[in-house]
């Protein structure tokens, strides 16, 4: 799939530790032997050759979202995906609820979760 600008997208960044992250594609820039994709997060451009793994794109980020990720401050603790009207719902808290791209405000995936979080051992 071409990677263009308004298309979200869920990638391992080369550098750092192994972790997932969702950003929005901005702006593409053809570099001669390489693609320059400036993401909403970054002021430096992300070239594809420096992609590790691109997990999933998609121009909806609701698309991109996980079992165990962090929807607007909840977890989601399901996906599942209405076979006759194809729409996806998330389950959270054991309501189900529609999303839409304008009702997403933040996403924590599971792995910056497990990244930044601390565990109070007792």
């Amino acid at each position: 799939m071409e990677l263009k600008e308004g298309m979200y997208v869920r990638y391992i960044p080369t550098l750092g530790i192994y972790t997932q992250k969702i950003s929005k594609i901005t702006k593409v820039k053809n570099c001669l032997l390489d693609m320059a994709y400036y993401l909403d997060n970054s002021e430096e451009p992300v070239f594809s050759s420096h992609f590790d793994d691109i997990v999933g794109v998609s121009e909806n980020i609701i698309d991109l979202i996980e079992e165990g990720d962090y929807v607007n401050g909840l977890p989601v603790t399901r996906i599942c995906i209405d076979g006759e009207t194809n729409e996806k719902y998330l389950n959270m808290y054991g309501s189900i609820s529609d999303w839409t791209n304008e009702d997403i405000k933040s996403i924590v995936t599971k792995e910056q979760f497990k990244v930044m979080k601390y565990i109070i051992e007792k």
